[in-house]
């Protein structure tokens, strides 16, 4: 199920990818139909809780993550969206520590601590992927 490439990579992009898009649908659920937040656990509405552009951002990566992940025939593609997200979200974690609610965007400590884990986790996993093709390349 992993296909070509580096099935950690790989793996772990198909996880993240997947969950934001999940996230980002069940957030854009509770945006469009206000009576489910309020008959939701609190770990449900924490879950589910981001504001509607937040929302459509998980979408977004998470779609197009998905994508990448299943058209990716080598790792290289996998190593470009790891990377990419990678800086997109360590970026939008940072903007949202050092300004309040950039944007426009409810960005706050739960928010701002997942693209601080997410962000710098993709980078790695991703520069790790990156090395480990290049060293295959020259042996």
């Amino acid at each position: 199920m992993t296909g070509p490439g580096n099935p950690l990579l790989r793996r772990y992009l198909l996880v993240l990818m997947g969950g934001l898009l999940l996230q980002g649908l069940g957030s854009l659920l509770f945006r469009l139909e206000p009576a489910l937040p309020a008959h939701s656990p609190l770990l449900v509405r924490g879950a589910f809780g981001i504001d509607f552009w937040h929302a459509l951002i998980h979408i977004a990566w998470g779609a197009a993550g998905l994508v990448i992940v299943a058209m990716g025939r080598s790792v290289k593609p996998l190593v470009g969206l790891a990377l990419a997200f990678g800086a997109f979200y360590t970026a939008f974690g940072l903007l949202g520590v050092l300004t309040d609610h950039p944007m426009g965007l409810e960005l706050d400590a739960p928010e701002n601590g997942f693209h601080l884990v997410a962000g710098p986790l993709s980078l790695a996993i991703g520069w790790w992927a990156w090395r480990r093709r290049v060293e295959g390349a020259r042996s």
